[in-house]
């Protein structure tokens, strides 16, 4: 959403929304709106301020923006005027999503081309919900999937303006829908944050490269530290990798080289006594690493690590390891390495 920045300050507004479609009694004895005519700059003001900070919207005569539509004349077309108040619908999809789709395609209309912020809530099959999206897939360049109770996918590989997408699960039966959902992505998609999910290679086998190979960001929970080298390699691009989940050792010992990895986050499950080597560093090769962040990764592997940094030649900025036991001297050997890598 756009925002503008004010010099003036904004006064306080004592009147509701609602008293302010009541109308007065002058002293004629008629009656006349209480609203005075503002500047259209101080109205977009009031607009802005007046939002929900819990954004995306949820469309609803009461709330805003649709309330300012119903004020006066003034306010409805200054309202309609700003594309940017109507660019973070939240579409709620279960059995009443037929009655409020033309509620819907109303508020879609008025963003007027500008890029949407769309968060989805699917309770249910989602083809109504992607006809009603057709007309404005090319403008989606955010998307945020909440599936609730839902077998069916949502394919989006023609959403082609989509830049960022976010995947949320909170019912059981949606696991094959989501599947499906992320096995086609848009090619234009860069950013991607699904770690309320499980990612297992045996997923991963039914994904299609094209979309996936473009991704820069990428938040992720696997099942496995197999599927990490599997998604290095799925991901070219990447430059941003945030792996959490259930750590198991690396069975697959094969080298992986990413040349475009600069910031890596592992989060793991066990704790720093564990005896598990995971074998992780092992496998893999950086060279253009420059932050990496790693908790609860187990035993550390001190010399395995060290071998990784020298392999790699990496010139790294930044090492964080959380839950890690480490003795002084380790600590001034990273300390004294990270400035040699520099």
């Amino acid at each position: 959403m756009q925002t503008s920045n004010s010099n003036v300050d904004s006064p306080p507004i004592s009147a509701s929304i609602g008293e302010l479609q009541q109308p007065s009694n002058t002293s004629s004895g008629g009656s006349s709106s209480r609203i005075p005519r503002l500047p259209t700059e101080i109205l977009s003001e009031i607009f802005l301020h007046s939002l929900s900070d819990d954004l995306p919207f949820f469309p609803t005569q009461r709330l805003a923006p649709l309330i300012f539509t119903r004020i006066c004349r003034q306010w409805r077309e200054v309202a309609l005027g700003l594309p940017w108040l109507w660019t973070q619908p939240r579409l709620i999809v279960d059995d009443g999503f037929r009655k409020r789709a033309s509620a819907y395609d109303l508020w879609l209309k008025r963003s007027r081309g500008c890029p949407l912020s769309l968060k989805l809530e699917c309770y249910t099959d989602l083809s109504e919900a992607r006809s009603l999206l057709q007309p404005y897939i090319q403008q989606i360049s955010s998307l945020e999937l909440n599936f609730w109770i839902c077998r069916g996918p949502f394919m989006m590989e023609d959403f082609h303006g989509l830049e960022e997408l976010i995947i949320r699960k909170y019912g059981y039966d949606s696991k094959r829908a989501i599947e499906r959902s992320i096995s086609k992505l848009p090619v234009n998609l860069r950013k991607m944050d699904i770690s309320d999910l499980w990612v297992s290679c045996k997923q991963l086998d039914l994904v299609a490269d094209s979309g996936w190979a473009h991704l820069t960001h990428l938040e992720v929970r696997v099942d496995g530290l197999d599927t990490f080298p599997r998604i290095l390699r799925l991901c070219p691009n990447l430059s941003s990798l945030a792996i959490l989940g259930i750590f198991h050792p690396i069975r697959n010992q094969e080298p992986v080289t990413h040349t475009n990895l600069q910031c890596l986050y592992i989060c793991g499950n066990l704790y720093p006594n564990s005896g598990r080597e995971l074998r992780l560093f092992k496998v893999l090769t950086l060279p253009n690493l420059r932050v990496l962040q790693a908790a609860r990764m187990g035993n550390w592997p001190q010399k395995e690590f060290q071998a990784f940094l020298t392999r790699s030649k990496c010139s790294l900025e930044d090492l964080v390891l959380c839950g890690v036991s480490l003795t002084d001297q380790q600590r001034e050997e990273y300390a004294a390495l990270v400035l040699a890598l520099k």
